[in-house]
């Protein structure tokens, strides 16, 4: 399997010598993120330096889907990076190293959000809608909506690929799909508009691992330290987020480019209230992802009840425990 063009970028800028002097060297250490303001955690311990007190350069890089950057772990471009956890698991039964160390919010606040022409859930059947990648987050968070409202995710409707929240959100404007399943950041247009919402998941109990820190395995061993001094300072993040709003909101305008401040407030204002003090990966979080995973592959049957694979829970009760 070949890498993206822009992770081969990426690896090349590993091999650049810093172009800062410092009077010690930071391990540069490149984290993958989504769109999605779940992300906040690393964004916010960024700016506020809690990488850098601890030797880490972290800088984020934008990729669009899970399955890529859960790819970039595999392959050992990136030591860590923020993953669904649908992605982890479907990519560790299949033999990947890759491993959940944290979970900041056990479900994103998702609104299954229709065109105003639709009244009712049966008249999406035959109909489209669209997720950023198949097998992504936004993908099992599209079923579980889709199975709520009594839809049958994989019969009554097309689902397309259309890359991330943007394009999503223009195809639902413009009226290519007919529903869409938005985070909050996308959300919010159509909301202060009135369009139907056949469904507001963060008033459900689903649960569902999403932006997880993720590592490898072989990364762990080869770098106990480096992992719990990086969720020393995520956890840190968290605890900034939930402290000083204004500060968590300079950091979510600054990485996803917001202008907009009803946004950039509600936003925050959202995910504040979900991100977990200590944000342990969620045994009933995994299991969601292994029933879903099932309904294709009944293989999957075998990790019921059987979570060790998935999760690496040392690092972050370490970091917990002396931060």
């Amino acid at each position: 399997m070949r890498l993206a063009p822009f992770l081969i970028i990426v690896c090349c800028v590993l091999l650049l010598p810093s172009q800062r002097a410092t009077a010690q060297e930071m391990k540069r250490i490149y984290y993958g993120t989504s769109a999605s303001p779940s992300h906040l955690p690393v964004w916010v311990a960024k700016d506020a330096g809690f990488f850098a007190r601890r030797g880490l350069n972290v800088e984020p890089v934008h990729i669009r889907g899970g399955s890529l950057i859960t790819l970039a772990i595999i392959t050992g471009d990136l030591p860590f990076s923020g993953v669904g956890a649908e992605s982890v698991v479907a990519a560790r039964a299949a033999g990947g190293d890759v491993v959940l160390l944290a979970c900041p919010v056990d479900a994103d606040p998702v609104y299954l959000i229709t065109r105003p022409e639709i009244k009712s859930p049966a008249e999406l059947k035959g109909q489209a809608s669209a997720v950023t990648r198949y097998g992504s987050t936004t993908h099992f968070y599209l079923r579980a909506a889709l199975k709520h409202v009594g839809l049958d995710p994989e019969r009554d409707l097309i689902i397309m690929q259309l890359g991330a929240g943007p394009e999503m959100a223009a195809a639902l404007e413009s009226g290519r799909i007919a529903a869409a399943a938005l985070t909050t950041r996308y959300a919010i247009p159509f909301l202060e508009r009135g369009w139907p919402v056949l469904v507001d998941l963060s008033k459900t109990d689903l649960v569902y691992p999403s932006s997880c820190v993720t590592s490898s395995r072989a990364f762990i061993r080869a770098e106990p330290k480096t992992t719990e001094d990086f969720l020393r300072a995520y956890v840190a993040g968290i605890d900034l987020i939930r402290k000083d709003r204004q500060f968590a909101e300079k950091s979510f305008a600054r990485w996803l480019r917001e202008k907009d401040p009803a946004i950039i407030k509600r936003s925050v204002a959202a995910y504040a209230r979900l991100f977990k003090p200590a944000p342990s990966v969620p045994d009933k979080g995994i299991e969601n992802v292994v029933k879903d995973l099932m309904r294709k592959r009944p293989e999957f049957k075998e990790y019921l009840g059987w979570l060790e694979p998935f999760r690496e829970n040392g690092p972050l009760e370490k970091a917990l425990r002396d931060k």
